[in-house]
């Protein structure tokens, strides 16, 4: 994005207006002209037609942010209030007591309508609304129109509501059941502002508060406490050692101790026996060598004998 906004003359000039928007404020200020000739008070009512016109079709651009996991604010506003509700029906939302963000969006808010996560569209529903009510003072007010969308993808969920005038086709939506969708890329087109109502699972991590200027599709308003991500975070354990297993060795028991000091006595006497078996008789077998006086008197004892025979 930088060297984008390097390459620009005025990186700060986003304002874009529809070329139906240009066209109607065009016909409008001709029809002020005319209207002025007649009656000077009249151009007055032509040129609010004309920046009506050009209210109606103002957007801007934006830059997504580089998220994973994450919800950006689907349209431009000031938080309402942040808390828990039951999600409408024709939302088809899992789980009770989801977390609710409501925004407030005025007639002059960019038209565009951000897709609050990356996924698929499961959910695509348009009410049109009655021409008796031109303004949505309150989002519960009957005869508006209404727009209800959800988006999934690998298990979480987020659904919107849609709610403005019900004069004039006011909400157009480019999106239809199965298509699939870029976090923060624009999926419809709402005009002159009205309500919108972000319903997210109870368990998501909020990072919004009442009273908080959004910009639709560059916001961050939670992050998704989902399986994919946690299965990331264990990585990243494993990766760094802290959840790694480490192999670990058996401890051995006492006996094993014990038994293990005692096999090593018995293998050295077995080598000795092993050396002695053989070669060398146990002292109990050998006899000890005779006196050698004793040699010498038997010895006498036989010549004595022997010459008396003679």
């Amino acid at each position: 994005m930088s060297e984008e906004a390097e390459r620009q003359s005025l990186p700060w000039m986003k304002t874009v207006f529809d070329w139906e928007a240009v066209a109607a404020a065009a016909g409008a200020f001709l029809a002020a002209l005319l209207l002025g000739w007649i009656w000077d008070p009249l151009f007055w009512v032509g040129f609010a037609a004309m920046v009506i016109a050009l209210a109606a079709g103002r957007w801007a651009k934006r830059t997504p942010p580089d998220l994973a996991y994450g919800v950006v604010a689907p349209c431009d506003g000031v938080v309402v209030s942040v808390g828990y509700g039951d999600a409408p029906a024709a939302l088809r939302l899992k789980g009770e007591s989801l977390v609710r963000v409501r925004i407030a969006s005025s007639p002059v808010s960019s038209n565009k309508l951000y897709a609050p996560m990356a996924g698929g569209v499961e959910i695509v529903s348009l009410q049109q609304g009655e021409p008796g009510q031109p303004i949505a003072n309150r989002p519960d007010e009957e005869g508006l129109t209404r727009a209800y969308v959800t988006f999934e993808s690998q298990g979480e969920q987020a659904g919107i509501v849609l709610t403005t005038g019900g004069l004039g086709p006011r909400i157009e939506l480019a999106v239809d059941h199965g298509d699939v969708v870029r976090l923060g890329r624009s999926f419809g087109t709402r005009r002159l502002g009205g309500w919108c109502d972000v319903y997210l699972p109870a368990d998501i991590r909020t990072h919004v508060w009442a009273g908080q200027t959004l910009t639709g599709g560059e916001t961050v308003i939670a992050h998704f406490r989902s399986s994919v991500a946690e299965d990331f975070e264990d990585a990243d354990a494993v990766y760094s050692g802290a959840a790694a297993p480490q192999p670990t060795r058996p401890e051995p028991a006492v006996a094993d101790t014990v038994s293990a000091e005692e096999g090593a006595e018995e293998v050295a006497e077995d080598a000795v026996d092993e050396f002695f078996d053989d070669d060398y008789p146990e002292p109990d077998e050998v006899s000890a060598p005779e006196d050698p006086a004793a040699i010498f008197a038997r010895l006498r004892e036989a010549a004595r004998k022997h010459g008396e025979g003679d």
